[in-house]
């Protein structure tokens, strides 16, 4: 209930939820009320006793001043995987009331300030140091800008990247091909499944997909334009089973694995930047066909 102008807060919000159920927690810019948000964190969901499925978000706050500060209530959504937002339902946290004391002493008495102290003329016999920094620079600087001139050319002259479709259409045909689901292991299957799509996403867009958790992925989503509608859809549902297994144990059926790679396709058939060419197609389809086999 009491911090000093120096300290920060650590807000924490966790529900336990059904399998079947998922979470959307609140999101901020930069505030929360007085507070400024300095950083947030999207815990992975853990499965816990009963079955049921613990998610939790953390935000961590920071005063300015000393004062009285209010964390107002918050609201979290919660429903059906894949529900309208109508027909989700939500519950709302209590507003807490937090005091900032200031960090200086309570003596009552104003703070000796110095006067500035006037600056201090450097020896002459060192003002030698000052050219020959002075020539060091110039000649970092110069040689810096040769070596990226050369660079330059040498980049230049270098072929084009891959479109990012055609890595992840081979990354795919690479996955299919790899025996891992005959090896009865799913989870690192779904793993490199869901980060083909990641790395995918941040090729073709520019978001930073793969070094986020899904809930720090979605929120920016969402404040975005890059995808329609649809695609954000899909893309949710596809990533919540991934976490679903990679994290919370699930064992999905063979009906969910293809579900799930078609998925994958999809999205990438839908969004890619250029036509793909038929045959690394064909080769896709073969694998998954010789997989699912």
């Amino acid at each position: 209930r009491e911090i000093t102008a120096a300290d920060r807060v650590e807000l924490v919000l966790e529900a336990v939820t059904p399998e079947e159920q998922q979470v959307e927690f609140p999101s901020f810019d930069d505030k929360l009320g007085e507070f400024a948000v300095v950083d947030s964190r999207t815990s992975s969901p853990r499965l816990v006793e009963g079955g049921r499925v613990l998610t939790a978000k953390s935000f961590e706050l920071e005063p300015f001043l000393p004062g009285q500060y209010t964390v107002p209530e918050l609201t979290v959504q919660y429903g059906a995987k894949g529900a309208d937002d109508d027909a989700k339902k939500s519950i709302e946290t209590t507003e807490q009331t937090i005091d900032v004391e200031s960090v200086l002493p309570d003596s009552g008495e104003e703070a000796d300030i110095k006067e500035i102290v006037p600056p201090v003329e450097l020896p002459r016999e060192h003002r030698w140091w000052l050219s020959a920094a002075l020539a060091l620079a110039v000649l970092v600087l110069v040689a810096g800008y040769c070596w990226w001139r050369r660079r330059r050319s040498v980049q230049a002259e270098a072929p084009p990247p891959p479109p990012a479709h055609e890595v992840a259409y081979r990354a795919l045909e690479a996955l299919l091909t790899a025996d891992l689901l005959i090896k009865d292991d799913a989870k690192m299957f779904y793993l490199r499944l869901s980060n083909i799509l990641r790395h995918y996403i941040e090729g073709r867009f520019g978001l930073r997909a793969p070094e986020r958790t899904t809930e720090e992925f979605m929120d920016e989503l969402r404040s975005t334009d890059v995808l329609e509608p649809s695609h954000k859809d899909l893309l949710k549902d596809f990533l919540r089973h991934c976490d679903m297994v990679k994290f919370a144990e699930h064992q999905p059926s063979k009906e969910e694995i293809d579900d799930t790679v078609a998925a994958c396709r999809r999205f990438i058939d839908e969004t890619k930047l250029v036509a793909e060419a038929n045959s690394l197609a064909a080769r896709v389809g073969a694998a998954t066909r010789s997989a699912a086999g």
